[in-house]
């Protein structure tokens, strides 16, 4: 998280609905990872619609159900939205504050998260593998296949998930710890830097840096959010009144955003050859264009008050408040729930129909256990986050400085004698 636990301020409500859209894209993505592979790996072997998942996976189209796309997206979000009150306020204290917080405010969803999925785990609610003989989803059905021990479940949950990215209860945990990281880096570039006059330069020289060293590329997506914001709150933003500029960011996003990321697929063989010279690696590429395709399309929401208008929306917001909940139940969801409805469907109907009874029965079970954790969990979380932060890092009131208390004694003292 992909996603991104970090709510818009109230004058940016269109970005929870922008938000709440990414997760709605995991959540096909996986769909269609269980269900038609060959969209996300391009391979004619695991195909169920002839050539069409493959023509998809080569195309634009792919951007509904790019799910790496959706996370560079939560992770851009993340930079901006996170450095939203220093840019406001211009105090260290907030960030401090947020740092403070943000641990238990990651990490406790994510305990739930992962205890849900170990107790589905011992009870054997897990029918992946059944559903992936069916499906020909190899990847998917490896899921899953030998419970851990407790000590080493232990483990897990106190440094493998969140520091490691363990995802061998979840697929969707790999983000965490970049999440994680991610917005410390955040949190010292804004303390470092953030009152440098050239701030370009800076976030230039750390994503080159970025670049060049072996740590994960995915953090640049923090600076990039880091800098729309400031560009947002300094100037330097295309104008509302120019929607033509908005519309080629958004379609210049787009399809930066749907880099093919299929494994089976050349690229060469695609209309997105000319953006993978020799000197790029695929897997870097497919990171940086994903990464600047989201941020070309927060420059396009921000040019754009029509499409601020519809991710505005209250279905839209109400997404974008579950989203975190979302993004990490629902592929619990579909290995159990969802799979057990397919495979009691495929006998007796045909493939694609219990493909689609199986999506119109999981949707509202995704909205019930999404729903629940907003209400049971992460906002509770997000309360005790603020209460761990009151109680043991906000920072004493200042005394009142002693010369002023000698000046008031002194005048106190000769208004008596007079």
């Amino acid at each position: 998280m992909p996603a991104s636990p970090v709510s818009a301020p109230s004058t940016l409500h269109y970005l929870d609905g922008l938000r709440g859209l990414a997760a709605a894209v995991v959540v096909l993505h996986h769909f269609a990872g269980f269900f038609y592979p060959a969209l996300l790996s391009g391979d004619s072997y695991s195909a169920h619609l002839d050539g069409a998942e493959i023509a998809i996976a080569a195309s634009p189209a792919n951007i509904l159900i790019g799910g790496n796309f959706a996370v560079c997206l939560f992770f851009v979000l993340s930079g901006l939205v996170l450095s939203e009150k220093f840019w406001r306020t211009g105090t260290l204290e907030s960030l401090r504050s947020q740092a403070c917080r943000r641990y238990v405010r990651l990490m406790l969803p994510v305990t739930f998260a992962a205890l849900v999925a170990l107790g589905l785990w011992v009870v054997g609610a897990y029918r992946n593998t059944e559903v992936a003989e069916l499906t020909l989803a190899k990847r998917f059905g490896e899921y899953w296949a030998e419970l851990p021990g407790w000590k080493q479940v232990a483990h897990d949950l106190v440094v493998g998930i969140p520091l490691g990215g363990e995802s061998s209860y979840n697929p969707v945990f790999w983000t965490l710890s970049i999440e994680l990281f991610g917005s410390f880096v955040v949190f010292a570039l804004l303390a470092l830097f953030g009152r440098v006059r050239h701030r370009s330069v800076v976030y230039l020289v750390a994503l080159g840096f970025l670049s060049i060293s072996e740590l994960n590329f995915y953090y640049a997506g923090f600076i990039l959010g880091v800098w729309l914001n400031d560009r947002r709150h300094h100037g330097g933003l295309p104008r509302p009144a120019r929607p033509w500029l908005g519309i080629g960011l958004l379609a210049a996003g787009v399809f930066l955003g749907s880099y093919p990321t299929a494994d089976v697929i050349r690229v060469d063989d695609t209309l997105y050859s000319f953006l993978q010279p020799d000197w790029l690696g695929n897997e870097r590429a497919i990171q940086l264009w994903h990464l600047l395709g989201a941020t070309l399309l927060l420059l396009a929401v921000f040019a754009l008050p029509g499409v601020q208008r519809l991710l505005s929306s209250r279905a839209l917001r109400g997404l974008g408040a579950v989203s975190f909940s979302l993004y990490l139940l629902h592929f619990l969801v579909l290995g159990s729930f969802s799979s057990a409805v397919f495979l009691a469907l495929q006998p007796a109907l045909d493939y694609h129909l219990s493909v689609a009874l199986t999506g119109l029965a999981t949707l509202p079970v995704l909205a019930l256990v999404s729903y629940a954790m907003y209400r049971l969990v992460d906002l509770p979380g997000i309360r005790l986050a603020q209460g761990i932060y009151d109680r043991f890092f906000r920072p004493a009131a200042e005394p009142e400085p002693a010369v002023g208390r000698t000046a008031e004694a002194t005048t106190a003292a000769e208004a008596s004698r007079s």
